[in-house]
């Protein structure tokens, strides 16, 4: 059902965007698309070809680098900790003296259920699911940080081997620290 609303949602959004510039359709021409500038141009390098080995230009800070890096680490630290739970549901117990059916406990799934019992029916409203336990909130925040810092990096102003360097810094911080919680939790 929150998929459907999702759907819907963006689908109006789209509808309603749409509606502010009659000239434009759904698919049709858009004559308000950006323009490069000249200086746009010269960080691209797009008066002289550049080669797939020159990394001269290359800068490890800016356009919001660093923000995306500690993303993929903390979506990292998040899918360690899933892992290590799916793995070994009392690792968090084990190692921070956590509730069976606290936030991180092994019984946290029971938390998705009125006063936590199975047998109260119904389900809790799905709304709420990424908040209630750890293991939904991981799962959530780990694919949300993921697809941001994504799009940041495929937002910028930089040439494609640039965003793919971006991109490969990024997964080897989040693999890094994935890895990294899960040794430690286990």
């Amino acid at each position: 059902m929150g998929k459907l609303l999702c759907i819907l949602a963006s689908l109006l959004a789209c509808l309603s965007l749409n509606a502010q510039n009659p000239c434009a359709g759904c698919w049709g021409k858009n004559d308000t698309s950006a323009t490069l500038t000249t200086q746009d141009k010269k960080t691209l390098r797009l008066y002289s070809k550049l080669q797939w080995y020159d990394f001269s230009t290359y800068r490890f800070k800016g356009s919001g680098k660093r923000a995306v890096w500690i993303s993929y680490a903390i979506a990292g630290i998040l899918h360690g900790g899933r892992e290590a739970y799916h793995a070994e549901p009392t690792a968090f117990e084990k190692r921070f003296n956590a509730a069976p059916q606290s936030w991180f406990g092994s019984e946290q799934w029971k938390r998705q259920y009125y006063n936590r019992d199975p047998e109260n029916m119904p389900h809790k409203p799905n709304i709420w699911n990424p908040l209630r336990d750890y293991y939904h909130f991981s799962g959530t925040g780990t694919k949300y940080l993921l697809i941001g810092g994504a799009v940041t990096i495929g937002a910028s102003k930089q040439p494609t081997k640039y965003k793919i360097v971006d991109t490969l810094i990024a997964f080897a911080g989040f693999s890094a620290t994935a890895s990294l919680t899960y040794t430690l939790l286990r």
